[in-house]
């Protein structure tokens, strides 16, 4: 009797993605890939490619160079504000008058003014003169004819009430010749780059001086 002899016949295992007629659906696929690859870019693409890149940059340089000039501004701003603030405090500690002089285009100084009273008379003497930075100085915008929330005025580059000279005294207060509390604005900016534009404000009483910065259409700080 003859052994009976088993033969095996391969069978191929299909998955998920290998069901009949999905390679047939993957050819063209697969041919057109290939002839994509093969004839790379036209012309026209690759312009419509340069042409965004273009339009992004430009986007980006401007947008970039007015955060440049907003920050020069904010810098003169606050190196002025730092400028006041110091001989404030140095006017309490020393119980002295500090003069302040505001000489344009961008020039700041302080003399501690002398005591006139004999036997103990002293006379005035220069303390600090300091040059803003960055090409700020005294500069008032034509187009911003809004006045800070503060309102003391907005219609010079240096806005000051009162007669001078004008001083820091002893008590803390920031007054004119005559000793009567003046309040007082400044405004900041390079000409012709309106970004720039930026404002001190001193509060005679308390010789508070905050700092504003006009944002296209108010003044915030």
């Amino acid at each position: 009797m003859r052994d009976a002899t088993l033969t095996a016949v391969p069978v191929r295992e299909r998955g998920l993605l290998n069901q009949p007629g999905m390679e047939l659906r993957r050819r063209p696929a697969s041919v057109f890939t290939r002839a994509r690859s093969a004839r790379g870019f036209s012309l026209i693409e690759l312009l419509m490619v340069v042409a965004i890149i273009a339009v992004m940059g430009g986007i980006a340089m401007g947008v970039t160079h007015n955060m440049v000039r907003t920050a020069k501004g904010k810098s003169g701003a606050q190196q002025l504000a730092s400028f006041l603030k110091r001989q404030r405090e140095m006017s309490i500690s020393r119980r002295r008058n500090i003069q302040i002089t505001f000489t344009a285009p961008n020039i700041i100084a302080s003399v501690q003014r002398g005591v006139p009273d004999p036997p103990n008379a002293t006379v005035d003497t220069p303390l600090e003169t300091m040059r803003l930075e960055g090409q700020i100085q005294y500069h008032k915008f034509t187009a911003i004819t809004v006045d800070t929330p503060d309102g003391f005025g907005s219609g010079a580059n240096i806005n000051l009430g009162g007669t001078g000279p004008y001083m820091f005294t002893s008590e803390g207060s920031f007054v004119d010749v005559n000793g009567d509390p003046i309040n007082a604005t400044i405004l900041l900016g390079i000409p012709n780059q309106r970004p720039t534009a930026n404002a001190l404000t001193i509060i005679g009483t308390t010789s508070a001086v905050r700092t504003w910065r006009f944002d296209g259409s108010r003044w915030v700080q």
